[in-house]
């Protein structure tokens, strides 16, 4: 006998009882999935062109960017076959018991792929920001981030006790808070990334150079405060889905899951700028330079070629080499230590 139309939806003001978000959870899904994918690309192939060995920051950003997948491809799966994005008055007890384990499923995955995202950001700042004795807020900040979100995947996994309470009703079990724990975890999260996003200002506040070259350094890292805002539109649409009336998951959860779908990619985007804008860079002036000759422009063109030369693929593993006009990058594998003799920061490319 079939069990469908066991369940109602709560009729309230403004309500679309035929309404169907599916669509929407699709397509972010199915962007972001695609930026992800790029971006490694990107990545990867930067790194084989520029030398550069692969380092922690490499791998950890490929399994965060394996689970940022997986997560957005769980939703793309739930919309598909569990009513995802419609009101649960359309599922029967089968298609609700799958659409609650799959929501099991992406509260872990969402977990981990954050644990393994960050910590690529600071194993990054570790690479790049060479200092002596200047390295501890790397440590303590990757420790804090390593913690938290390890708690949070076991908080993800032992939800209830017993495990199989969570999804099925009729097996007695204890289940924490779901709202607490999620309100909170995406709170606590939001202030790591505010921590982990703005410690390179610090480091480049001490560089011995300009204000413009300064701010166009910091600028590479603070565009990931993009995050942010996103992590907190998911936290806004958690509390609104909190106070909606009635039991359905199904469909209240929408925005949180695609917001979260959103989150996590941008981060695998975030984390990879940095190591991926040579290959941008070269790309972008191999552009200009054939405009200059297409516009017969010679003395532009003689220019942009003795530009590009400092661009050529290097042997080893360091970066291109740049001239002492270019503007300084801490992109191009640039680090600061302190001058021994001096006691004083200076960047130093090493070319």
């Amino acid at each position: 006998m079939s069990t469908a139309g066991v369940f109602h939806t709560l009729v309230y003001p403004g309500v679309n009882l035929d309404a169907n978000e599916g669509p929407k959870i699709n397509s972010v899904s199915g962007v972001f999935i695609g930026i992800s994918l790029i971006t490694i690309f990107v990545r990867v192939f930067s790194r084989w062109w520029t030398k550069i060995e692969f380092w922690v920051d490499d791998y950890l950003i490929l399994i965060g960017a394996a689970f940022s997948i997986a997560y957005s491809a769980l939703l793309i799966f739930e919309v598909q076959h569990n009513y995802y994005g419609q009101h649960i008055g359309k599922m029967d007890i089968p298609h609700l018991m799958s659409f609650v384990k799959g929501l099991y499923v992406a509260t872990i995955m969402y977990s981990i792929a954050l644990t393994f995202s960050k910590p690529s950001l600071l194993a990054l700042y570790w690479r790049i920001f060479r200092v002596p004795k200047g390295q501890m807020p790397f440590i303590v900040a990757a420790a804090v981030n390593i913690a938290w979100m390890t708690a949070a995947v076991l908080a993800g996994i032992f939800l209830c006790v017993l495990i199989a309470s969570f999804e099925d009703a009729t097996i007695e079990g204890k289940c924490i808070n779901y709202p607490v724990f999620f309100l909170s975890n995406e709170a606590f999260s939001i202030a790591l990334d505010i921590v982990v996003l703005l410690m390179p200002v610090y480091f480049i506040s001490s560089i011995e150079k300009s204000l413009s070259h300064r701010i166009s350094i910091s600028s590479t890292f603070l565009v990931g405060l993009i995050v942010t805002i996103l992590s907190y539109l998911r936290l806004w649409r958690l509390v609104h889905a909190e106070k909606l009336p009635g039991p359905d998951p199904s469909f209240d959860d929408v925005d949180a899951g695609h917001w979260a779908a959103t989150e996590l990619n941008t981060w695998v985007l975030v984390a990879s700028i940095p190591m991926s804008k040579p290959i941008i860079v070269k790309i972008l002036k191999d552009r200009k330079a054939r405009q200059s000759a297409a516009s017969g422009n010679h003395a532009d063109y003689s220019k942009s070629i003795s530009t590009n030369k400092g661009y050529e693929r290097s042997r080893g593993n360091s970066f291109p080499s740049t001239t002492s006009g270019d503007q300084l990058d801490l992109v191009e594998r640039c680090a600061i230590r302190e001058n021994s003799s001096q006691n004083e920061m200076e960047l130093d490319v090493r070319g």
